[in-house]
């Protein structure tokens, strides 16, 4: 039996999007911008795919710009604001528990001579607001927040950070990166009040290599790529067709989904965290509340996480140390560390992440299968 509890790194392409994908590679292959016939009809599966990103967002659809992917998006959004308004400002502030393609961005940007702060947090995952309102002040011009964190699930409250930025300084733009927020939580950019939002697809069920960076009306990037005038110049280059179609797709199944069982992640969640209470020498360190019903990290206190995941991959159970973006060489979690977790904890986490794809039943044989496997690891420590 196989169990992938690891849909935080990537999903599995829904059926109907393999499916609907080959007709669509075989009949919708003209180049957008070409003014034929086959352009024009595959300029309307752009236009409609923009609309029903849009929506889910709470945007107008000339505000979504495609890109190659959440890294990318988020690199458009540093970088582009960055060199676009460094004039009226170097300081960014955000957080050290961003996802790398956030960190190591604002690293660049801080060797080209930003002015780069970060958000403490504490041992729940919360932000220091008030150290958080000291650090806006009116040299900066940009605030990055994720929505939800990919390594615990946190969920932060990017709401309140944007009224506390704002309030301070009304030229701030806020960019929040969403990609393990998307359909999961609320994203509705009004809502949020942010200006800018990353997400990808392949974090639900679309192809790998497509994403979106939502951009607010009235903000002005410096694009990163160029090459062309395709989406006002902002991310040049022939659009990636098949993952723009998979994207609009998944979103489709992912809704009716999420209709029919609205609750099953929570479900699922729940019923993980209720079998490991009777787990020796166990961690929760994503909590019901609070947090993502897609993400559960637990730390197995005693036993490293790169061995207990080949243990349960022996049983045929997929997990994770963490971001497939930082795990490889990686021998303990940084987001825990900056939470002020202890180092056994933050050498022992492993993620689970669960999809609408799950079912209950492979919680119990997860929960069985680590028990076993943590007898026989320990057994043989000792």
């Amino acid at each position: 039996m196989n169990v992938y509890f690891d849909n935080a790194a990537t999903t599995r392409p829904f059926d109907e999007v393999i499916q609907e994908l080959s007709k669509f590679l075989s009949e919708t292959y003209g180049n957008p911008s070409s003014l034929h016939r086959l352009g024009v009809e595959a300029e309307r599966i752009v236009k409609e795919a923009k609309e029903i990103i849009a929506k889910k967002l709470g945007s107008s659809s000339d505000e979504i710009y495609f890109t190659s992917g959440g890294t990318e998006a988020n690199n458009l959004a540093l970088i582009g604001y960055a060199f676009a308004h460094q004039k009226r400002g170097k300081r960014i502030v955000s957080t050290p528990v961003e996802h790398p393609s956030v960190i190591s961005t604002l690293e660049y940007l801080e060797r080209n001579g930003f002015d780069i702060q970060y958000v403490s947090v504490d041992a729940e995952g919360n932000l220091d607001f008030e150290q958080f309102e000291k650090l806006v002040d009116q040299n900066t011009i940009l605030v990055s927040v994720m929505l939800v964190n990919n390594e615990t699930g946190h969920i932060f409250d990017v709401k309140k950070l944007s009224e506390i930025a704002k309030k301070k300084n009304p030229n701030v733009i806020v960019h929040t990166d969403a990609v393990q927020a998307f359909m999961k939580e609320k994203t509705n950019v009004k809502e949020l009040n942010v200006d800018l939002m990353s997400i990808s697809g392949h974090k639900i069920h679309a192809l790998k290599g497509i994403g979106v960076l939502y951009i607010r009306k009235g903000v002005n990037l410096q694009p990163i790529i160029f090459g062309g005038q395709q989406q006002k110049g902002v991310r040049p280059g022939t659009e990636n067709m098949p993952g723009i179609f998979s994207f609009a797709k998944a979103i489709e199944v992912f809704e009716k989904l999420k209709a029919s069982e609205p609750d099953k992640l929570r479900n699922i969640k729940r019923r993980f965290i209720e079998g490991l209470s009777a787990v020796d020498s166990v961690v929760i360190n994503s909590p019901l509340e609070k947090t993502s019903d897609a993400i559960l990290n637990v730390s197995f206190l005693g036993i490293k996480s790169e061995v207990f995941l080949h243990t349960l991959e022996s049983y045929g159970i997929f997990a994770s140390s963490g971001s497939a973006c930082s795990s490889k060489g990686r021998t303990y979690n940084k987001v825990l560390h900056c939470m002020g977790k202890r180092m056994e904890i933050a050498e022992s986490s492993i993620r689970f992440s669960f999809s609408y794809l799950n079912k209950v039943e492979e919680v119990d044989y997860a929960l069985e299968c680590i028990e076993k496997a943590l007898r026989f690891l320990r057994k043989i420590k000792k």
